[in-house]
């Protein structure tokens, strides 16, 4: 199944009445040469352990649930187990009670672990996906443009341009110029060349509204051109958003290897629009404005729906209560109408936030060590809110 941030919001609105299935397997292709590779082997260790905590149930409702229900899963388990299907990164999720199994992939890693919940367990995906998000790189040479998709570890080429320039009329003016007329020579193998020139800035322009095209529809966070930096300046200079240059000749390798060699570029692009976000919901919180620090405001600002864009520490977990009606509150608060029997311990707060941030068709921002540094005295967690 494709990934994209609808299929995440299907899969936080799944509901059982029983509970969620999620499994999180790391295929590692290091260990593919072996007969019984090693993560497979942990799955398997894994699904034992999770059988016999099941068998130790005593509500024998549930227990036969979700015997049964793993009994079910046994093709789509050996999709996920199968070393020639692609994915470093392999998800599955299953309500217990039946219903369709969603599995997803990446050229990303994930952490091993089987969860049993009354919800999808998303929090591990969302850190996951959030280390690649959507961006464009933008490969130009002489000979034309390649354009290359990539999210969430996996590349897609989407888009490709040849040039070939009109040089018809200026074909007396190639070769050497007689001796005697050596000046004028060099005057017109420089407007040859000026001639070239100008045909490939006028195609590198005339393939901007594509490049512009393709980021808007696929989302692109960030915009990396790479090539000739004379070339790319051209490029640049039609383009709006976070557009990134990197000088280096890279058109004669694969797609892959070339995302490779941008990934440091992508990272710090990562860092940067995270800093932004979370400087600008300190700034708008600090000045009364649109914006909420920390664990308490935020988690009143998710109750009342006014969250635009939740931004966690991807490192950081927090805890709380919840009501039966969802509501999201600190440890030890009780509010009006509510008793400490009421309330429901909420262990994995940051779990809660994400399903209720995606309920309310909120953006959600997992930032990395380097932009959640600003809300280190804010309980690593803040808001951007609609009002």
């Amino acid at each position: 199944m494709k990934f994209d941030r609808a299929a995440l919001r299907e899969v936080v609105s799944i509901r059982d009445e029983i509970g969620v299935l999620s499994f999180y397997l790391n295929a590692d292709p290091r260990e593919e040469k072996s007969f019984r590779p090693a993560w497979r082997i942990r799955f398997r260790n894994e699904l034992s352990d999770l059988r016999e905590r099941v068998m130790a149930d005593r509500d024998g409702t549930r227990k036969k649930a979700v015997l049964q229900r793993l009994a079910e899963l046994d093709q789509p388990f050996q999709h996920l187990l199968d070393p020639a299907e692609s994915g470093l990164g392999r998800v599955l999720f299953a309500p217990v009670c039946g219903g369709e199994a969603r599995v997803f992939s990446f050229q990303l890693p994930v952490v091993d672990q089987i969860v049993l919940e009354p919800t999808a367990y998303v929090r591990p995906l969302v850190n996951t996906v959030e280390a690649a998000p959507p961006a464009g790189i933008v490969v130009v040479c002489r000979d034309g443009l390649r354009v290359i998709d990539y999210r969430y570890g996996m590349v897609e080429d989407v888009g490709k341009s040849r040039y070939e320039v009109d040089i018809e009329d200026w074909r007396d003016m190639r070769g050497p110029a007689p001796s005697e007329f050596s000046q004028q020579g060099v005057s017109h193998r420089e407007r040859f060349a000026s001639r070239i020139e100008d045909n490939l800035s006028r195609l590198l322009r005339a393939d901007a509204p594509q490049v512009s095209t393709h980021a808007a529809a696929l989302g692109w966070t960030t915009l990396v051109l790479v090539g000739d930096v004379q070339l790319t300046d051209i490029l640049a200079g039609e383009l709006t958003g976070d557009v990134i240059q990197v000088d280096a000749v890279v058109d004669p390798l694969p797609s892959a290897k070339i995302v490779e060699y941008v990934a440091p570029h992508l990272k710090a692009a990562r860092t940067r629009h995270g800093t932004d976000l979370a400087n600008r919901a300190k700034d708008a919180t600090l000045a009364g404005g649109r914006g909420a620090l920390g664990l308490r405001d935020t988690l009143h600002a998710l109750n009342e729906s006014r969250v635009a864009n939740l931004l966690l520490d991807e490192s950081r977990e927090w805890s709380g209560s919840r009501t039966a009606y969802g509501m999201l509150h600190l440890p030890g608060e009780i509010p009006p109408g509510e008793s400490e029997r009421t309330l429901v311990p909420e262990p994995a707060m940051g779990e809660r936030m994400i399903e209720r941030a995606l309920d309310i068709d909120a953006e959600v921002t997992v930032l990395n060590s380097g932009a959640s540094e600003i809300l280190a005295d804010f309980d690593g967690v803040a808001a951007i809110l609609r009002w």
